[in-house]
């Protein structure tokens, strides 16, 4: 309003010996004009040089960083909803925009020489379209022109790197990295983006069609198998949590269907449907518990009676945990319009407390069960804001929660997942300049980087160190992959007052001018993980790509470009998440730091005997019980390289197979005179007649070598002689990553008969004379 006063005045006041009516008329005029401006939101696009007709935008405001030339054609349509849209242009640089562009929200594209867009194409959110290594409009970068001929059709989180040309009417599908050129008419994808098969007649846009270029239709992809089916319980519409899960590309790949409307209690009372291993159980409080119902009412009603009822569905659940692996329920949550008593609901009586306590109920009744997990609702519900419960989508379709809250839920059952099945990553990698601290350490000198202080961006830093130093406390191994020099950013971590991690907080770095690449892929092989262990997080765009490219098994999240949200974003990732803590996790730091010791003192001795001798080591062996077997079902099932058969169990599952007849499990603990590694070995056996058979041979990756695995072998021979066995057998089932269980029974003595391997019992096996055995051993 202030604008259009603004020109009111200029037109009124100006050339005042024009006649009143045609200056009042001018005023009406431009009035009509910037409002029209203003209801498009082209206001917010004064920066480019040409903008067409019927162009839109949508949502929120995008950003225009305009030093050389932008246009942008007509009827093109930013959208900026969820996240800001940048164009950006160098002194020299020209970027042009076709006719009916659709850019959605949270997409870059920087020219530094020259980006052209082709009319019809469609832009996903998330995308990064750059001309050189760097986003920023640097004057003097090195540029490769990149053109998207007409329709195109790039989907969410795309990036296109300098020089790539892609040709008409191609599909480019979500996450990929396009290098190079991509021929017209079909559909790319990958790391980097390479022709997986050639668009249907009908799948791309006809010559001057509307019908945009459209994403694969589900049936026409390639979808891995699912690992895990699943069910869902609820006494609401719990389609979109269904549809969420379903379509969700990362990994694992899962498979949910929905249980009829409002069958909670029969569900849990009920055997799980065939094929189906995985159940969620998300209700509403006031439906489950009839007590809770009659405190909304604001009747009378004692807490013990609301906790009795909680006792009681806790005993369903406990009771679903025996027919399904695994069981997820959300907690309970009101919506937001439900006051309650006021500034008095958290006292007795009050909707808040009742509630606390009945969540509080139902996660210490569902603690002792291994295989259920209480999640949280109300992280969920933050996602959507004041919009997450509304009640008209609740009298028209039973929804109680926006859309945002079902994707907040499915990705946090997807994480849930992927740490059960051993996927939860064990390695965080940084970056140092702009990503662990602010400023360049060598042209600022550390004791000019933005770290601490009273600065926001200082403080934001500290926090994401401090977040970042958790996660080392949770179990997870911090590394440093930068391009600097050693020595330079090695004194800022020893010198700098404000820095919270230090030169021990890390059990590896490649600081040098080498491919951060090669340099991750040299600290993952010194720590004998695999690739898929790793996140890398980087605030060069480029430096992502890169990673992502030659990487692909590196989790590389997108990173934002403002400082103040490092913390926040590193703390949000799922890819950590895992379904138990053991005291090897806190310690893992401390048992990396052990192992360069022995490195050391491997290189100072001449022979590998000679080195086994001055570890000491000793295992320790022991049965499974109350005390271990959260740690052995962890180590069972995260181990993927020295494991016979990758058996995956919960641990109710683990213990009944134990406690099954004609079965033995032993556990081995190793130590040495530099650490305690702590539960690192599993060997089972399972008798048959004259036969025993090793069916989970299972050593961590941080003890191989060490002589730990012809140790398990002799524990599974002696107790096999004490059991009248006359031979043993192992059984190789092969994988992607076990083959260094292969290579090891190979040249273990027993001999191999197609994928078996077998000793004969009469003879016994070797133990190894470098370690001392205690526990167990002979029960």
């Amino acid at each position: 309003m202030k604008r259009l006063w603004a020109r009111a005045q200029h037109f009124l006041l100006a050339d005042s010996g024009r006649p009143l009516g045609e200056r009042v008329r001018d005023t009406v005029r431009a009035g009509a004009l910037y409002a029209k401006e203003v209801g498009a939101g082209l206001a917010f696009l004064r920066g480019c040089d040409e903008v067409g007709e019927g162009v839109r935008v949508i949502g929120g405001r995008p950003r225009v960083d305009n030093q050389g030339y932008i246009a942008i054609g007509a009827r093109t349509v930013l959208t900026c909803e969820m996240g800001t849209t940048l164009l950006r242009t160098g002194p020299k640089g020209r970027l042009t925009l076709g006719q009916s562009v659709i850019m959605n929200f949270g997409t870059l594209i920087s020219a530094n020489q020259s980006v052209t867009i082709g009319d019809g194409v469609s832009i996903g959110q998330y995308c990064l379209i750059c001309d050189t290594e760097s986003a920023d409009a640097v004057p003097d970068a090195v540029a490769a022109p990149i053109e998207l001929a007409d329709d195109v059709w790039i989907a969410a989180r795309v990036t296109v790197l300098p020089g790539s040309k892609i040709g008409k009417g191609s599909v480019i599908t979500a996450g990929s990295i396009v290098s190079g050129e991509i021929p017209a008419g079909v559909v790319a994808g990958g790391i980097p983006a390479r022709v997986l098969r050639k668009l249907h007649p009908g799948e791309a846009a006809a010559e001057g069609s509307e019908v945009r270029a459209k994403p694969l239709e589900p049936e026409a992809m390639e979808r891995p198998a699912p690992l895990r089916r699943g069910y869902i319980a609820s006494d609401f519409t719990i389609g979109e949590l269904e549809r969420h899960l379903n379509e969700d590309a990362t990994l694992p790949i899962v498979d949910f269907e929905s249980a009829p409307f409002g069958q909670v209690i029969p569900t849990l009372m009920s055997p799980a449907p065939a094929d189906r291993d995985v159940l969620v159980v998300w209700t509403r409080p006031e439906a489950v518990i009839p007590a809770f119902a009659r405190v909304l009412a604001y009747e009378a009603v004692d807490e013990s009676e609301v906790l009795a009822q909680v006792d009681e569905f806790c005993a369903l659940l406990l009771q679903s945990a025996r027919a399904y692996k695994t069981v997820f329920v959300p907690t309970w949550v009101i919506p937001p319009h439900q006051r309650g008593l006021g500034m008095i609901d958290a006292r007795k009586g009050g909707l808040t407390r009742v509630l606390a306590a009945m969540n509080l109920r139902l996660m210490t009744g569902l603690e002792a069960e291994s295989g259920i997990f209480v999640l949280n609702t109300e992280r969920w519900l933050s996602f959507a804001a004041r919009g997450a419960q509304l009640p008209k989508p609740w009298y028209m379709g039973k929804i109680p929660f926006h859309t945002d809250v079902f994707r907040a839920a499915a990705a946090d059952i997807k994480a849930a997942l992927s740490g059960l099945s051993g996927g939860a990553r064990k390695l965080l990698v940084l970056d140092l300049d702009d990503t662990m601290w602010g400023g360049i350490v060598g042209d600022d000198g550390w004791e000019n980087l933005r770290l601490g202080g009273h600065d926001a961006v200082g403080e934001a830093f500290v926090d994401f160190q401090q977040a970042a130093k958790s996660l080392k406390r949770r179990g997870v191994v911090l590394a440093i992959a930068s391009k600097n020099d050693e020595s330079v950013a090695l004194e800022a971590m020893r010198s700098h007052p404000e820095m919270v991690l230090r030169e021990d907080d890390f059990v590896a770095w490649r600081i040098n001018w080498q491919d951060k690449a090669k340099n991750i892929a040299e600290i993952a092989r010194e720590l004998n993980l695999g690739l898929q262990s790793v996140v890398f997080i980087d605030d060069n765009p480029v430096e992502r790509a890169r990673v992502r490219d030659a990487l692909p098994e590196v989790l590389v999240p997108e990173w934002p470009e403002d400082k103040l949200l490092y913390a926040s974003t590193l703390r949000s990732l799922g890819c950590f998440d895992a379904p138990a803590r053991s005291r090897e996790d806190a310690e893992r730091t401390e048992l990396y730091s052990a192992e360069r010791k022995r490195e050391t003192l491997r290189v100072q001795v001449e022979s590998l005997d000679e080195w086994l001798k001055g570890l000491n080591i000793e295992a320790r062996v022991a049965k499974v019980g109350d005390a271990n077997v959260a740690r052995t079902t962890q180590l069972l099932n995260k181990t993927n390289q020295l494991n016979l058969s990758t058996r995956r169990f919960t641990e109710t599952e683990l213990v009944a197979w134990v406690d099954a007849e004609g079965h033995d499990l032993w556990t081995v603990s190793v130590s040495d005179r530099f650490g305690d590694a702590g539960l690192t070995g599993i060997v089972s056996l399972e008798y048959a007649e004259n036969e025993a058979i090793i069916r989970d041979f299972v050593l961590s990756c941080r003890v191989m070598g060490r002589k730990i695995e012809e140790s398990l072998l002799a524990i599974a021979v002696a107790a096999a002689r004490r059991k009248g066995a006359t031979r043993v057998r192992a059984q190789y089932l092969p994988t992607k990553k076990n083959k260094p269980c292969l290579e090891f029974f190979q040249r273990s003595g027993f001999g191999q008969q197609g994928d078996d391997f077998v000793w004969d019992a009469s003879t016994e096996y070797h133990r190894p004379d470098v370690i001392r055995f205690t526990g167990e051993l002979e029960r």
